[in-house]
């Protein structure tokens, strides 16, 4: 019986991280985020040492994306409400299997395009800032940004601009994972690669779109392989297995524009960032 309870506290520590409900989102929780975001972004600003002109610069295209931002959301809420409108004409046409009038179906292709080329144009013109931006940047700058891994607290001996490149909290994962009784995580193989992706997601640049199934797949093979090894193979291959389980989250295999330039587009055109550099310029004068 004591053995039965021993096994049991085993498994629940460690699978503890997995199955740690979320609070609900209120004001704390928001906070707490947006707290969260502003941190990484002073770890981000610390490492690159920007001088007053680049500091501007960010500064001022910041401020234009995000009042394009701004423009970009009230034209799409002003549409939304019509696009709802066409949708529901075309619903009910639809119900009754009859064809939709070319006057509806023309306003929901004029919806269409509109929304695609104020989004289209909002890319544009954020891709044309962070290219300003790179320009502008030295060096090594350069190196620290395309190094930066979003971190709360930097490791010791590490650069203080970010996370060192390693994996140790998902190799950590992964052992915790191997020592489960092959009854339990089959039963609750999917609850841990959800879970397992919840994580991951963390250190995706927002906006940034998953395929959350191929992802899960991917996830469930790489877990398993670390499974199927014995110890010795692991300690050999589980920074190798890390680097493959986050491999399509890297940058440049979810777009074909450059990792730098999502970075900049990411954090250095981000609104959290406006504040944080107004507060560096203040402080310098």
């Amino acid at each position: 019986m004591k053995k039965r309870i021993f096994s049991t506290c085993l498994v629940f520590l460690f699978l503890a991280p997995f199955f740690l409900q979320s609070q609900p989102e209120d004001k704390k929780f928001n906070k707490s985020e947006g707290l969260r975001r502003e941190i990484r972004l002073v770890n981000l600003i610390n490492g690159l040492e920007l001088n007053s002109e680049q500091m501007e610069m960010i500064l001022t295209r910041a401020r234009e994306v995000a009042k394009l931002q701004q423009e970009f959301e009230a034209n799409l809420r002003l549409r939304q409400a019509k696009m709802e409108r066409v949708l529901e004409e075309i619903k009910s046409y639809r119900k009754h299997n009859q064809e939709v009038p070319s006057a509806t179906a023309q306003s929901f292709h004029r919806l269409q395009t509109e929304f695609k080329e104020s989004r289209f144009n909002l890319m544009e013109k954020t891709r044309e800032y962070a290219k300003e931006i790179e320009e502008t940047l030295a060096e090594h700058q350069v190196y620290q940004l395309q190094e930066f891994i979003p971190c709360i607290i930097p490791p010791k001996g590490e650069l203080r601009i970010g996370q060192a490149q390693g994996h140790k909290g998902l190799t950590r994962v992964m052992e915790r994972i191997r020592e489960l009784p092959y009854r339990f995580y089959d039963r609750k193989r999917d609850e841990i690669i959800d879970r397992t992706l919840e994580r991951m997601k963390l250190h995706v640049p927002p906006k940034v779109e998953i395929d959350e199934k191929e992802m899960k797949e991917h996830i469930g093979s790489v877990l398993e392989k670390a499974r199927s090894l014995q110890d010795v193979e692991f300690d050999l291959q589980k920074d190798k297995l890390a680097t493959e389980l986050v491999s399509p989250l890297k940058p440049q295999a979810l777009s074909s524009r450059s990792p730098l330039s999502r970075k900049i587009e990411a954090f250095l055109l981000s609104p959290e960032i406006i504040p944080l550099i107004e507060e560096r310029l203040e402080s310098g004068k």
